[in-house]
């Protein structure tokens, strides 16, 4: 079987990558890319990443599970009511792919349900506490420190930020801070400013208690933003599929414990050998 039939039936929801066996793909704007090895799996697979299933809104797919719309009409269609339907409009707006908008909605749901959980179990106990007070069974002071322990105000509209986050950390796909906090506050209807760091002090503990990973490969992130940077600049063709690339396998031999670091350096080394002076 030659490589392009073995990319068109690999499945990227796993993000493995079929060389090393390491989930660490890059899904480029024109190929698909492992940062671990450096294998360029080619353009064939991000085809089969925008077919029909893939450009379904997650309420369609979660809520209704009506598959056969028409996929131009079905972006859009989405009941205001359900938790489900503003994290599809999220990642509309953000134009991610199902399999990124799944697992906002796994992490979501897994976080959520917590954090309800949390709330009412410390309700609960303030209750039986102050009951106990009101008969002269227990002291104040009880109260006092009881409520030291109360849960931190967490909004919906901050999981799913924490969520999207992650997910495009995950699969390197190259949305930044902004772009994810304009997204929700358009969509939750926001007027606070808050930041992709506030949400992870109020998730990630949680997160990560409840088994969801965190510490995903940055350096793709990074690097997806920069290349996109390159991108906006030089346009595409063979220049930027060469610099891509190669920026790509110079991911895998650069250590440096700052991923945003790794990234840059990687893509300068790049730039380097294309003789292109551009800078991001």
């Amino acid at each position: 079987m030659s490589q392009r039939q073995n990319l068109s039936s690999y499945n990227m929801t796993n993000n493995k990558c079929p060389r090393c066996n390491k989930l660490s793909l890059c899904v480029m704007d024109n190929e698909i890319c492992c940062s671990k090895c450096g294998i360029v799996l080619g353009p064939d697979y991000q085809l089969q990443e925008t077919t029909s299933s893939s450009k379904l809104n997650l309420y369609q797919i979660t809520e209704v599970g009506c598959k056969k719309v028409n996929l131009e009409f079905a972006r859009h269609i989405h009941e205001n009511k359900s938790d489900v339907s503003q994290i599809s409009n999220v990642c509309v707006k953000l134009d991610l792919p199902i399999y990124a908008a799944q697992d906002i909605n796994i992490v979501y749901q897994k976080l959520s349900k917590h954090k309800q959980q949390e709330r009412k179990a410390y309700a609960e106990k303030l209750k039986q506490l102050l009951d106990l007070v009101a008969k002269g069974l227990e002291k104040e002071e009880k109260v006092a420190i009881l409520k030291r322990t109360k849960p931190k105000g967490c909004t919906k509209a901050n999981i799913v930020a924490f969520a999207s986050h992650l997910a495009c950390r995950k699969y390197g796909l190259p949305k930044s801070d902004a772009q994810i906090i304009e997204a929700i506050k358009m969509n939750f209807g926001m007027k606070r400013t808050f930041t992709i760091l506030k949400t992870y002090s109020l998730n990630r503990i949680t997160a990560e208690s409840l088994g969801i990973v965190c510490d995903y490969d940055k350096s793709n992130y990074y690097m997806r933003i920069l290349l996109n940077k390159i991108r906006c600049k030089i346009g595409d063709g063979p220049l930027f599929n060469k610099i891509q690339r190669q920026a790509i396998e110079n991911l895998t031999h650069i250590t440096d414990t700052r991923e945003n670091t790794r990234a840059q350096r990687a893509l300068d080394l790049a730039l380097e050998g294309a003789k292109l002076n551009v800078q991001v």
